[in-house]
């Protein structure tokens, strides 16, 4: 026996262990699927008794099946030792849940509150100067916008643009102008 036919009996070619790892992989998916599906209605109805809408039962459900397949390789093998394993998963994504419907809530409150509060009338140069504005061409109305609301530098407000600082100032120094005059033809 030589060594070349030594090799050809121990080395398995490549498209047979593309094959196998994939025929292995729809293996294992397959059993996951198997000792899964039982439990997808016991955990829909741990939900819906937990969560006010069946929409969000639907979603935790979702979220805890994900989060059994992520942990597919700790699955226990006995069916009541899965079924806890399940639970104790579906456990913390309930949890996550009503974190998440709490954070919701007090960014709702914040919102309601923010809204409430009255808006002061514009003046009306704010109004005019609003208006001018809108008659700048748009690369002059962002530079001031930039400048002015977001109060960066020129040279900084010209970085965002993509301009040299050098013709940041000088298109700062123009747009001025032109929204002066602007300003002047609306008053």
């Amino acid at each position: 026996m030589s060594l070349g036919d030594t090799a050809a009996r121990t080395v398995t070619p490549v498209h047979a262990v593309g094959t196998r790892s994939a025929s292995t992989a729809l293996d294992a998916e397959r059993a996951f699927e198997t000792a899964i599906a039982p439990l997808v209605p016991v955990l829909v109805r741990y939900f819906r008794r937990r969560v006010s809408l069946a929409d969000d039962a639907a979603d935790c459900t979702s979220e805890t099946l994900l989060a059994l397949w992520r942990h597919r390789s700790r699955m226990p093998q006995l069916e009541d030792e899965r079924r806890a394993w399940a639970y104790g998963i579906a456990r913390k994504v309930l949890a996550n849940h009503r974190r998440g419907r709490a954070r919701r809530a007090i960014a709702d409150d914040a919102l309601r509150a923010a809204a409430a509060v009255p808006v002061p009338p514009v003046p009306d140069e704010a109004f005019i100067a609003a208006e001018a504005l809108k008659l700048l061409p748009p690369r002059d109305q962002e530079l001031l916008r930039l400048i002015v609301w977001e109060q960066l530098s020129i040279s900084g407000a010209g970085r965002v643009l993509g301009i040299r600082p050098g013709t940041a100032r000088a298109r700062h120094h123009r747009a001025l102008a032109r929204l002066r005059d602007l300003y002047t033809e609306l008053t």
